[in-house]
Formats: structure tokens, sequence, C-alpha cells
């Protein structure tokens, strides 16, 4: 989900595995020249989300080992993440949008009642991420707490050659 800390928890990763790291918010922005709120607005969401999966889709045929904070609206199509370790880092819609707010960061498409509509939005999609998730891990207050828990529950999976671990 939005806010859930996949861009800063990934960063970690990616710097810990010494893996480069791919970001659905800076690719959009990169490819369209807008933020996500501001693509929604002007052009919808369906094409907001065709967007998502096709820089998802482009990016993930890197040969170069990635860490990948996607969209969360990836799990509306799951075949894009096929052959992929695929991660959920779950918490409460409230960690979520105390993350948005206290981040300043406004390009996510979110209404003023965010709190209300990421409870919603968490409520339709939790069987979504739970199905496509190899590994689930709940997010903690503290990023590196989040990363250490993200890179045990991985090792635990048998997911070592996949994040260069031994």
């Amino acid at each position: 989900m939005m806010g859930v800390g996949k861009t800063t928890v990934g960063r970690l990763l990616a710097a810990r595995l010494g893996w480069a790291f791919w970001d659905n918010d800076t690719a959009l922005q990169q490819a369209t020249g807008a933020t996500a709120a501001r693509f929604q607005q002007e052009h919808g969401q369906a094409a907001l989300h065709e967007n998502e999966d096709r820089l998802l889709r482009d990016a993930l045929r890197s040969p170069t080992q990635t860490v990948f904070a996607a969209a969360a609206s990836v799990v509306l199509n799951p075949g894009i993440l096929a052959g992929a370790v695929t991660v959920w880092l779950r918490a409460s819609a409230s960690f979520e949008e105390r993350n948005i707010t206290q981040s300043g960061q406004h390009h996510r498409p979110l209404p003023p009642d965010a709190l209300h509509a990421l409870e919603r939005l968490s409520a339709a999609r939790e069987q979504l991420y739970a199905d496509a998730a190899d590994v689930t891990v709940d997010a903690a207050a503290d990023p590196e707490a989040t990363c250490e828990r993200l890179l045990e529950a991985l090792r635990a999976a048998d997911r070592t050659r996949e994040v260069g671990g031994s």
C-alpha cells in the first residue's frame, strides 16, 4: 500500500544487498512528467494503472539485480510479478496515513479523507496482497527495523540466492 515505506525500505534493502533500486513514483515522473496524483487527475485511474504496469513490466526485464518499489495497484494485474520475489510490507491504514502526512509528499492520489480511503483500499486489496506475496513483513516504525525483518524473512523463506545471502 502507499505510505507503508516501500521506497524507504527498498532503498535500504538495495544498499544492504549492493543492488540497484527502482521506484515506481520516480519512473512515472520521468516517463510522463507528472506525479501519480496529477496523472490520475488528468487521465483517470485506469490510465495511471496501465502506465504503472507498463513501467514495472519494462523494469523487470533488466538483467541487473534490483529491488523494486512497485505501485500498490500491481496486485490488480499480478501476472506482471511472475518470476519475481514479491514482498508485502503490511501495515495498518493509520500507519500508512501517518507516513504519508509526515512525508510532506503530495504525489499520491488520495482524497482529503485519506485514512478512510486507505482503510477501504486496504480491505479491498488485502487478499490480493496476501496471494501475490512470497514473503509478508509487518512494517515497523523504524525503516531500518523493517529492513532487518525483511532480510530475515527472505532468508527464512529460502530466498537467499535471490537476496544475495549465503
